[in-house]
């Protein structure tokens, strides 16, 4: 038997499509189970999980509900249900969907649910728009069918026979696996702390470490970092580039929220966290900001990227935040390592950032704050001098080493 698909669809609206997607993927050798995550008539024949069970308790609301966002939440939630159950039953070696804005919320959704690997694919309109609301950084595929889902005509037809294929191509290419048993090291970046991270970077590698680095700008960066975190692919992490948290705290664009930081705390592997970035704000385009962002300690770093300098009270909300999430450490397994002649390429003296009674705010705040299982260490370096790489290097090894 061939591997097995999973196929999300609104049966109510786009059964035919569906079936003729069932069957090109059936040509590939493929095995397919529909799951029906329509909101409106009962399940056709040949849905393999009906609209019943995809909304379990919730059916009679779902049906009833004259508000089509809370209809969708209700329907989303038991369809990530029905997705986990799936795959970790063994039935669901990959999944796609097709439809329209509320069928690629749900299902992009419950993509959201499995692993980094398990091939993903949408077929929708959704894909020629903004993705960010349902790719979030993960691995999922997008395939614009130009027009609308709506008919089989000669368009649809030859967009879906290519979904087949595709979707047959990614689990051709085998589960996704570690590199020789290599044992992972996610490292976060920025370009103001690259000089740092391509150290440690090569030191590592030569080392027979696989280092993953992490583009630190919130849903695409650190979030999908931290999942990768949980679901154990990596054995220890250096958290280089922390703008993710300024963000959070004041601001900024690119967020994480309430799982920043915590990942490898709760899996108890070597962490050393550093402030890089720390005190850069993300903000947008130039005509995007406030009058009180304005007038702040502002850096261009490109037309579509201001960056706003935090003040005192931002650092030490920050630290504060470090604190909280990095308390729940196992002792010895977490240390947050402070550049003290600036974190960043901007934050040095003469540069625009400059302002180490900010900095030291910051590290005075952590201490104030951060418990006993938690070493801080002041290094007086800056972030991307040679000897400050050496030294957290050294630490992540002994760490390392310990463990």
């Amino acid at each position: 038997m061939g591997k097995t698909v999973v196929l999300c669809s609104t049966m109510d609206t786009k059964a035919n499509e569906a079936l003729f997607f069932k069957k090109e993927m059936e040509a590939k050798g493929l095995t397919v189970r529909i799951v029906d995550m329509g909101m409106s008539r009962p399940s056709p024949e040949g849905v393999d999980v009906t609209q019943a069970e995809v909304a379990g308790e919730n059916l009679d609301r779902i049906l009833s509900s004259k508000v089509r966002s809370e209809a969708i939440g209700m329907m989303t939630s038991g369809l990530k249900r029905v997705v986990r159950d799936l795959y970790d039953s063994g039935s669901l070696d990959a999944i796609v969907s097709l439809g329209g804005s509320g069928g690629t919320t749900m299902a992009s959704a419950a993509m959201h649910a499995l692993p980094i690997g398990v091939p993903k694919l949408i077929v929708t309109t959704m894909a020629s728009g903004n993705t960010l609301p349902y790719v979030q950084g993960e691995d999922i595929l997008l395939l614009n069918p130009v027009v609308d889902v709506q008919n089989l005509n000669f368009l649809t037809r030859f967009m879906l026979s290519q979904a087949a294929s595709i979707i047959s191509g990614m689990l051709d290419a085998g589960p996704l696996e570690k590199d020789g048993g290599k044992k992972a090291v996610a490292i976060t970046c920025f370009g103001v702390t690259t000089p740092c991270v391509d150290r440690l970077s090569a030191r590592l590698e030569a080392l027979g470490y696989e280092v993953l680095i992490f583009h630190a700008r919130g849903i695409s960066g650190g979030k999908i970092m931290e999942k990768m975190i949980r679901e154990g692919y990596f054995a220890g992490v250096l958290d280089i580039t922390t703008t993710e948290v300024i963000d959070e705290v004041a601001g900024g664009i690119y967020p994480v929220g309430e799982e920043r930081l915590r990942g490898a705390v709760e899996k108890g592997i070597p962490y050393i966290v550093v402030p890089g970035a720390l005190e850069m704000i993300n903000l947008g385009t130039e005509d995007s900001l406030t009058d009180a962002q304005k007038a702040r300690t502002l850096y261009r770093h490109s037309p579509a990227s201001v960056k706003m300098r935090a003040d005192a009270e931002d650092m030490k909300a920050a630290a504060r935040l470090f604190a909280e999430r990095l308390n729940p450490s196992l002792p010895g397994m977490t240390e947050v390592i402070i550049p003290s002649r600036g974190f960043d390429n901007v934050d040095s003296a003469g540069k625009v950032f400059w302002d180490p009674e900010a900095d030291k705010a910051f590290a005075d705040e952590l201490e104030a704050h951060i418990g006993s299982n938690v070493i801080v260490e002041k290094i007086d370096r800056h972030i991307n001098d040679e000897d400050f790489a050496e030294a957290v290097l050294a630490r992540f090894l002994d760490m390392m080493e310990r463990r």
